[in-house]
């Protein structure tokens, strides 16, 4: 059931407001750095699903609740919040559920590409505009994801890091590493490739690098970076406790940043940082199925009706009005066009491409927008 933006004289101002996450701390962090913004005491309800939740996309007459497994998730019972926020395609359904379960008291916000792909489904949604969603009165568009890195909490990361570029040859390049994703593949000959050239580039400036890899990083690539990353340079292997991986000290200390262009968040929280940012271009695997081209090709036209809408008010053509009409409905889903996200970093000034002359002058830090969506939300939610 759609629910319309609600108004009324009084100002919304929530008691008690649940953050939905699931095991994704990239989908984390964005929640996260949403609620901190609001400033409301908030709850974090972390839900885990089972491979049958996947039907809920191909079956809607399933319940919402389909393949949540409530044993290992935080309890969902009344009563129900002011305010649910939920991040990613896994959470969607549930916050629907609890918009419904609440009988419609539960004012709901949903981030991300997967879960927030049709605005009409919540109260607002929250979508990069690197993820090509339609236009909605109930859709803000951020430049990229967001997050909860603050530079007291960088602060905070390099007091438990003291040591981290002790007897390090300046400057510093921390490389930060993502890895294989469902359109792009880090593997061990890429990274052994990487590793090499920013190595070089490194040195020519009398530096040297320390690399940090992350969940996604794959065995093989930890191992082709160590075995080119050898002292003085340094691979941090990821690791499952938190206070284990040096990721914000070296965010904090590092002279120079060089992100791999796959990973969105880790680009976003690099250009939350005052380092000089180069985004290291991660090869992307092109489709050749049909369908996916076709898909491709839809949301082209698609965007294409929104702007002869918006720029020359005049009514787009029956193929492309249809597309709009699939493309605002959730009947398509373009990727994600990190080549755009990348584009937008270097136009603000904040990124460079890889293999331009490094450069140590401190940069200005890309301002976060988790605080300008929160002020958008509270207009919106009354």
């Amino acid at each position: 059931m759609d629910m319309d933006i609600r108004k009324n004289d009084r100002p919304f101002s929530p008691d008690r407001v649940w953050v939905l996450t699931n095991p994704h701390p990239g989908n984390r962090i964005q929640a996260i750095g949403l609620a901190d913004a609001l400033g409301w005491p908030y709850e974090v309800k972390e839900l885990h699903f089972t491979k049958r939740a996947r039907w809920l996309g191909f079956l809607p007459f399933l319940p919402l609740t389909f393949g949540l497994d409530r044993r290992k998730s935080s309890p969902l019972k009344p009563p129900w919040p002011d305010l649910v926020i939920g991040v990613g395609r896994s959470t969607a359904s549930i916050t629907r559920w609890i918009g419904r379960a609440s009988k419609g008291s539960t004012r709901t916000v949903q981030l991300g590409r997967g879960g927030g792909a049709v605005a009409g489904r919540y109260d607002a949604v929250v979508t990069p505009l690197h993820c090509r969603m339609p236009p909605d009165a109930r859709r803000y568009d951020t430049l990229a994801p967001l997050h909860s890195i603050a530079l007291q909490q960088l602060a905070e990361a390099s007091r438990q890091w003291p040591e981290l570029l002790n007897s390090a040859p300046r400057p510093v390049v921390g490389l930060v590493v993502g890895g294989d994703a469902p359109r792009f593949r880090l593997n061990a000959e890429a990274s052994a490739e990487m590793a090499s050239r920013v190595r070089e580039w490194a040195e020519a400036s009398g530096g040297c690098v320390l690399a940090v890899t992350s969940r996604r990083t794959s065995r093989g690539a930890t191992e082709a970076l160590q075995s080119i990353l050898v002292p003085p340079h340094r691979v941090y292997t990821w690791q499952p406790e938190g206070r284990a991986n040096p990721y914000r000290a070296l965010l904090a200390q590092a002279d120079v940043l060089v992100v791999t262009g796959e990973s969105e968040s880790m680009l976003a929280e690099a250009a939350a940082t005052a380092a000089p940012l180069y985004i290291y271009p991660v090869v992307e695997i092109k489709s050749r199925r049909i369908g996916s081209r076709l898909r491709e090709e839809c949301a082209r036209r698609a965007h294409a009706a929104f702007s002869k809408e918006k720029k020359q008010g005049k009514a787009p053509g029956l193929v492309d009005a249809a597309c709009a009409w699939m493309l605002r409905h959730g009947l398509l889903r373009p990727r994600r066009d990190m080549n755009m996200l990348h584009h937008a970093l270097f136009a603000c000034g904040r990124a460079r491409p890889f293999g331009e002359p490094l450069q140590t002058a401190r940069q200005q830090p890309l301002p976060p927008e988790a605080p300008q969506v929160a002020a958008w939300l509270k207009k919106i939610l009354v």
